[in-house]
């Protein structure tokens, strides 16, 4: 995926004591770790939490954004696979139906001309970009976010669910159909998942 100004990493872990397990050819280690805040940043434990959490909670929904687009594009390279071993004009019908409602999906959580990490210069971001552009600023410095990061937060939260409920809805309306046609034709199933 191309993105612009995000990012796709985790967030730090919060200051405290843990345990790094490191298995090789089936030969497991264990030793503790211990984080440490940063000894020149004045920085309180509360505030690296709310950090923490809330970058948790927007990685998350980016996760969320990126495995519906995964699971688009899995289900469409399904149905061009076994539409191109077909001629059967019920089972074009409805997978055309299929792939153009869930392209639309996708067109609305990816940016889906981006080629190049030039191309967001002229194609708007999408859902899964800003969620992660998000998360890159919430992730800068250490401490509290800032107060407007919430709202902007619930917004795009909300973007999300109404494209993931178009996402199921059109896998419900379409793709039993369409596989219920493939199997009459002797067609493996294509799974949702």
């Amino acid at each position: 995926m191309v993105l612009w100004g995000a990012t796709q990493n985790g967030p730090m872990v919060l200051p405290g004591s843990y345990q790094v397990r490191l298995t090789v050819d089936g030969r497991a280690e264990t030793q503790p770790l211990t984080v440490k805040k940063h000894p020149l940043h004045n920085v309180s434990d509360a505030d690296l939490a709310v950090q923490y959490e809330l970058a948790s909670q927007i990685r998350d929904k980016v996760n969320e954004a990126n495995t519906a687009v995964i699971q688009i594009r899995r289900i469409k390279q399904g149905v061009a696979d076994r539409l191109a071993k077909s001629t059967d004009t019920d089972l074009r019908a409805i997978g055309a139906r299929l792939a153009r409602n869930l392209s639309a999906v996708e067109e609305e959580i990816y940016q889906v001309r981006n080629q190049s990490n030039q191309d967001p210069l002229n194609f708007p971001i999408k859902i899964n970009n800003r969620l992660a552009s998000l998360l890159r600023v919430v992730q800068t410095g250490e401490g509290r976010p800032t107060g407007n990061v919430g709202p902007i937060f619930d917004e795009l939260k909300q973007e999300l669910q109404v494209q993931v409920a178009r996402l199921q809805q059109a896998i419900a309306a379409d793709l039993p159909a369409f596989n219920r046609v493939g199997q009459k034709l002797g067609m493996e199933a294509v799974s949702e998942r």
